[in-house]
């Protein structure tokens, strides 16, 4: 669809953004060849020359050689990628127009401008990170050589048979199965579209399904390192410890057995009827562990690594976000983006992982009900942390942790249900109006809840504000 004075008026009134750029004319080509490159490397935008910066449509006289500067311009942009050039009227403007230059987000992320990166910050195009440049480089050469699609230099010999046929029949119990019931090994790596042409497995088959003697050489990195802390730092002293040489599934067992032997089992009293479970509930573990082997970048040298402290539980997975996810992102809706779809494909028809990026929100809901509060997940080029308190700590955004009395555990408790008025607070606590205040203080002092709104009216809610 053509783009209207109208909308040019509304993009103009409502100012320069992250995908808006004015320019008084095609003389300032140049500088809108750098913004569109990175438009290309953010959500995508326009360039609209022709309009002042206040937002002014002024327009601008328009012939075939200016159509063809702004094109020659945009020419510098690698990957080369021509935008979309449009002429609109301006009301009553005789015969000046407005040109609006438009990009999508780009398929072929990082693109530069005369050899140079560049993102949108606001209104302002600004040099790209370094890190970013990094990760859109491996996001890009990713699509095109897969680290799980290359042959495995490993025959059917290296898989774990009775590891594929407990696949096969927990696939067909979910009714996540691209096969029928009863076959054989080979039926089920092609299906899963784990073997080559010649019907040699991949490297995902081998991530996935390989016998423990062929965990050597190129695939020294699976598996994991799980390790038991007497303390909250990993120089103290080690409970326990092991180095985990097995595939995804059977490390992925592995680790979780380690997390329930090293979490306290305690026993809270309901009625007549006790309650026995892990500190922190089993699906939040699994979803933790699960998320790490499916979205791990297997290209790199770093094993999971799994740590439980005296106030935390750490899952590190190798490798940093990609494809423009953040972290802020994880406590949100979020579509799936899978770096490995094949390793991750195999997870979800075993039940263990759900490809609808719904997993994190599933740990923050199970979490806040168990009066834990938020996982605190980060990440850096080289791994993603997910961090978990145990019973009677907090996890502050930094990642550092807060010991809890037990009546502040329950306000905690009380307020992951939603927020809350200090009145009703203390009502559900049985404290008197002064100490939920001083309650609440505390809380607040270390990054813990905030208030929404003023006075005896104002809620209470989790997290720092």
């Amino acid at each position: 669809m053509m783009i209207t004075p109208d909308e040019i008026a509304a993009l103009a009134a409502g100012g320069e953004s992250e995908t808006v750029e004015c320019k008084e004319t095609t003389g300032q080509r140049n500088e809108a060849a750098r913004t569109l490159s990175a438009m290309l490397n953010g959500q995508g935008g326009v360039v609209l020359f022709g309009v002042r910066p206040n937002g002014n449509v002024i327009g601008q006289q328009v012939a075939d050689k200016t159509l063809e500067d702004v094109t020659a311009a945009c020419r510098d942009i690698h990957p080369m990628y021509p935008p979309s050039i449009e002429r609109v009227a301006v009301p009553d403007g005789g015969d000046r127009e407005v040109l609006a230059v438009t990009v999508p987000s780009g398929n072929s992320k990082p693109y530069a401008y005369k050899g140079n990166y560049y993102v949108r910050s606001g209104a302002a195009t600004v040099d790209m990170p370094d890190e970013v440049q990094l990760s859109l480089v491996l996001e890009r050469a990713h699509g095109f050589d897969r680290w799980e699609l290359a042959p495995a230099a490993r025959d059917l010999g290296a898989i774990d048979t009775a590891e594929v046929t407990a696949f096969r029949d927990d696939a067909i119990a979910n009714n996540r199965a691209p096969f029928e019931a009863g076959v054989d090994v080979p039926d089920v790596l092609r299906a899963l579209g784990l073997t080559g042409e010649d019907g040699e497995p991949n490297r995902a088959a081998v991530a996935l399904f390989a016998d423990e003697k062929a965990l050597r050489g190129e695939y020294s990195m699976l598996g994991c390192h799980v390790v038991a802390v007497d303390g909250t730092d990993l120089g103290e002293e080690l409970l326990d410890e092991a180095m985990v040489e097995r595939n995804a599934f059977a490390a992925l067992r592995e680790a979780f057995d380690f997390c329930r032997k090293h979490l306290t089992h305690p026993v809270r009293l309901e009625g007549l009827q006790a309650e026995v479970g892990l500190e922190i509930p089993e699906l939040v573990i699994r979803e933790a562990l699960a998320n790490a082997f499916a979205h791990r970048d297997y290209a790199t040298a770093g094993r999971v690594q799994v740590r439980v402290y005296t106030d935390r539980l750490e899952v590190v997975s190798p490798g940093g976000l990609h494809f423009g996810l953040t972290t802020n992102d994880l406590y949100v809706p979020h579509g799936s983006h899978p770096w490995n779809p094949l390793v991750i494909g195999a997870l979800y028809r075993r039940g263990i992982v759900d490809q609808l990026g719904s997993g994190t929100l599933r740990m923050v809901r199970l979490c806040a009900a168990s009066g834990l509060g938020r996982p605190v997940f980060s990440a850096t080029p080289a791994a993603v942390t997910c961090v978990i308190p145990r019973r009677g700590y907090w996890i502050a955004h930094d990642g550092s942790s807060t010991a809890i009395t037990d009546v502040e555990a329950s306000a905690l408790r009380a307020l992951a249900v939603g927020p809350v008025q200090r009145g009703d607070l203390a009502e559900q606590l049985g404290l008197p109006d002064t100490a939920t205040q001083g309650l609440l203080g505390r809380l607040r002092d270390h990054g813990l809840v905030h208030p929404e709104g003023h006075g005896r009216g104002a809620t209470w809610v989790l997290g720092p504000g």
